[in-house]
């Protein structure tokens, strides 16, 4: 890991991500915890770049497409608990998924949009999961 990669890591944990998980929360109405799979974009500075805005970003929107009703919010309330994000490398499929609480999503974040779900692709997987 460069210094490039370890002052993105460190900003995103510092400045943005408390933010997001903290709107995500708000959204929710429960606690959610999101962990980042740091290992994953260590060696990646394009990633790291697009984490916020192809990765965690979506997640908030999705969230706010599920939970625009009490039935939403209910549904994520019961199920969802903790939230993983995964750097693929590239070849890799991105795909969204809740098993046991948590939310999967895994994305090829250094493609930028190309190697990442949409908002409602996001939310549209995890309504049918919930």
């Amino acid at each position: 890991m460069g210094l490039i990669e370890k002052r993105l890591i460190k900003e995103a944990k510092e400045a943005w991500l408390p933010g997001e998980q903290q709107e995500m929360e708000s959204i929710a109405g429960t606690p959610i915890a999101v962990d980042v799979q740091w290992s994953s974009f260590e060696t990646d500075e394009a990633a790291l770049k697009n984490l916020q805005h192809c990765g965690v970003r979506k997640l908030v929107n999705a969230l706010r497409v599920i939970c625009r009703d009490d039935l939403g919010k209910e549904a994520v309330r019961d199920s969802i608990k903790r939230i993983v994000v995964i750097n693929q490398q590239a070849g890799g499929e991105a795909t969204v998924g809740l098993e046991g609480g948590t939310i999967t999503l895994a994305c090829t974040f250094n493609k930028g949009p190309d190697g990442c779900l949409t908002d409602l692709q996001i939310a549209r997987v995890l309504e049918r999961a919930l």
